[in-house]
């Protein structure tokens, strides 16, 4: 039973790798014309953003003439964040945790504590995984919603009114939308991880333990006729 654990444990290094790898690695920009006040052409705007997505700080002047610059209205710094995060720490307790499998197989086959304890942590880190992607889901749409000039208000300011304001490019989120279907392949994934580690706790040991027969040669107690 112990060989699928690893194998799990071996794709879950791999799973988490690229769930926060495609998370950090993502950068896009958003391009869009506008035709400011005596101007007689239309001018190109462009913004950038990266990982961890502080939206909020990314400010530019939409005319050269503008005494304030426009800061983009909502980010998703914390839910990126936060999916990183919960990456981070599954890779590293994975590494361990395949140390602990493959070099000290007996001590965690006779040792019940490290089979609960691996156990728990195993059930804690499943639900991270399924609140990090549930909430890093949420992120990556408030980052297409507020990189659309006309969705993220842009196209809603005093510079921008009567078609003065024209999209020409969109951000690619392909590497986001990848991101988040490896946060939530990493939740099956350890579904099923929980399903063999608890086949090694005593609980289930317990459970399937069949029952014990009477002995068939012992006397048997009453009254003698």
């Amino acid at each position: 039973m112990i060989i699928f654990i690893i194998l799990l444990k071996i794709l879950d290094v791999v799973l988490s790798i690229f769930a926060f790898a495609t998370t950090t690695s993502h950068k896009s920009s958003t391009t869009f014309s506008i035709l400011c006040a005596n101007a007689t052409q239309p001018e190109d705007r462009t913004f950038y953003y990266s990982y961890p997505y502080d939206l909020e700080s990314e400010c530019f002047k939409l005319c050269d003439t503008d005494a304030k610059q426009f800061c983009l209205l909502s980010g998703s710094k914390s839910s990126a964040e936060f999916y990183v995060f919960v990456g981070v720490i599954v890779f590293l307790y994975c590494l361990a945790a395949l140390v602990l499998y493959i070099f000290f197989d007996d001590l965690y086959r006779r040792n019940t504590r490290l089979v609960i304890v691996d156990f728990i942590i195993s059930v804690v880190l499943t639900l991270l995984w399924i609140i990090a992607s549930s909430a890093w889901a949420a992120g990556v749409s408030d980052v297409k919603t507020y990189t659309d000039p006309e969705e993220g208000g842009i196209f809603g300011t005093d510079q921008c009114q009567k078609d003065l304001c024209k999209v020409k490019s969109l951000g690619n989120f392909a590497s986001l939308n990848v991101s988040l279907i490896f946060g939530f392949l990493n939740f099956g994934v350890w579904i099923g991880n929980l399903w063999f580690i608890y086949k090694e706790t005593p609980w289930f040991k317990l459970t399937s333990k069949p029952p014990t027969e009477p002995d068939q040669h012992s006397p048997i107690s009453g009254n003698n006729y």
